[in-house]
C-alpha cells in the first residue's frame, strides 16, 4: 500500500506515513475548510464538495466525482483525484516514497518544521 507524505503551504512537514483517505482530508480541511463526498444528483456516481466554515461560505460542488461507482471504491478515486490534483494555498501531497527522495538530493532531514 502506498502512503503519503503532507507538507504545509510553505514546504513544512505535517505528517508522513498517511493513507490516501488522511493525506485527502489534510488538504482539504486545510484552513477551517470540510468536505463531503455526496451522491450525485442524477444518482450516478459521487461528488466532491466542500466549504469554508470561517468564512461562513457555503457548500460548493468541485469538479472532483466519480461516476457509476460504489461509495468505498468511488471514495478512494475521488481521494487519488485530490492528492493529484495542485490545490492553490492547500498542503501538498506526495508519496512517502518521493518524499525520502526529496530529502535525500537536500541532504538530510526536513526538521524545520512547526
Amino acid at each position: 500500500m502506498t502512503t503519503y507524505t503532507v507538507l504545509d503551504t510553505h514546504g513544512f512537514l505535517i505528517a508522513t506515513g498517511q493513507t490516501a483517505a488522511d493525506a485527502a482530508a489534510e488538504v482539504l480541511t486545510d484552513d477551517g475548510r470540510d468536505y463531503d463526498i455526496r451522491t450525485a444528483e442524477d444518482g450516478n456516481g459521487f461528488e466532491l464538495w466542500t466549504r469554508q466554515q470561517v468564512a461562513n461560505k457555503g457548500w460548493t460542488r468541485t469538479a472532483i466525482y466519480s461516476v457509476g461507482d460504489e461509495r468505498a471504491t468511488a471514495e478512494a478515486r475521488i481521494f487519488a483525484k485530490v492528492i493529484a490534483a495542485d490545490w492553490p494555498r492547500h498542503p501538498t501531497v506526495l508519496t512517502d516514497q518521493q518524499y525520502a527522495e526529496m530529502l535525500a538530493e537536500i541532504g538530510g532531514n526536513n526538521d524545520i518544521h512547526p
